[in-house]
């Protein structure tokens, strides 16, 4: 009787020590600051890191709708600009995600750290009937 006890803590404790490397493998990946998030991810890490969206697309295209409190940063001239950044969490914004994959890679290896991006960028955030706003140039 002894011996199925101790084998079954054996069990707990194989299982303990595999969802502690999860739990661990998890952590350390999202502290890296780099990574992919749902739109709904993306409005929790906002919230609660008070992290910032930086539309990378052209100034048009953010001219004609974009998410609230975006900043407009293009990705041409990103690079360039990384100084004038804020020193929050970073989350980049563009049609469809690559693109903000690729410049978050860009400005990781500039030092940039908590760059984050919309997986499926502003289609995914309309998918999900999340606002934007609109600046239509009206004349006076």
């Amino acid at each position: 009787m002894d011996f199925l006890y101790y084998q079954n803590t054996i069990f707990y404790i194989i299982f303990g020590a595999i969802a502690g490397f999860m739990l661990l493998f998890t952590a350390k990946r999202g502290a890296n600051g780099q990574g992919a998030l749902s739109a709904k991810e993306a409005i929790q890490l906002s919230n609660t890191e008070k992290a910032q969206f930086i539309d990378i697309r052209p100034e048009e295209d953010f001219k004609k709708s974009s998410i609230p409190q975006s900043k407009n940063f293009p990705k041409d001239s990103i690079e360039s600009k990384i100084a004038d950044l804020p020193k929050k969490p970073l989350i980049l914004v563009c049609d469809k995600g690559m693109t903000a994959q690729q410049t978050a890679k860009l400005l990781k290896k500039q030092n940039v750290e908590n760059v984050y991006w919309i997986k499926g960028g502003l289609n995914e955030w309309l998918s999900e009937g999340l606002p934007v706003k609109s600046r239509s140039s009206s004349k006076a």
